[in-house]
């Protein structure tokens, strides 16, 4: 099998440059840490199985951001959805509060991440992945 290096830059670029749609801003380095820290919030919220399944539809280089630091564990124990999103800005490896000030900004990138997710990975997967958070963190429709 090929290795093609520059299908796999230019899969995970094309999935930065929609983000950043989504997200309303044009500093790539800002979106991709926001993807970073959402993706790392969700896989550490899941059972591992299921983290496994939403990692396997994302582009390689996506694969291995969202896998660097993985391990298997048990699901992160968050109820209310104020806690969800300062483990959000927990996730951002020291740039929280440029990427995250307030929580306000964490909600509204966390429902920004999950609606480019829902465009961008299966139906199912999405169904999976929404109905393993609580019931109080809310996920777009």
């Amino acid at each position: 099998m090929a290795m093609n290096f520059d299908n796999y830059v230019k899969e995970s670029k094309t999935w930065l440059h929609e983000l950043c749609t989504y997200l309303g801003i044009d500093d790539e380095m800002k979106a991709a840490r926001i993807f970073r820290s959402v993706l790392h919030a969700i896989r550490d919220r899941i059972q591992p199985g299921e983290a496994i399944h939403l990692g396997a539809q994302l582009p390689i280089i996506w694969k291995g951001i969202y896998f660097d630091g993985f391990s298997l564990h048990d699901p992160v124990r968050i109820r209310h959805e104020d806690e969800w999103l300062e483990y959000i800005r927990s996730k951002d490896s020291g740039a929280d509060q440029a990427d995250f000030p307030t929580l306000d900004h964490a909600y509204y990138a966390y429902h920004d991440v999950m609606s480019f997710l829902r465009d961008h990975i299966s139906e199912g997967q999405y169904r999976q992945v929404s109905q393993a958070l609580h019931s109080e963190i809310t996920v777009p429709a």
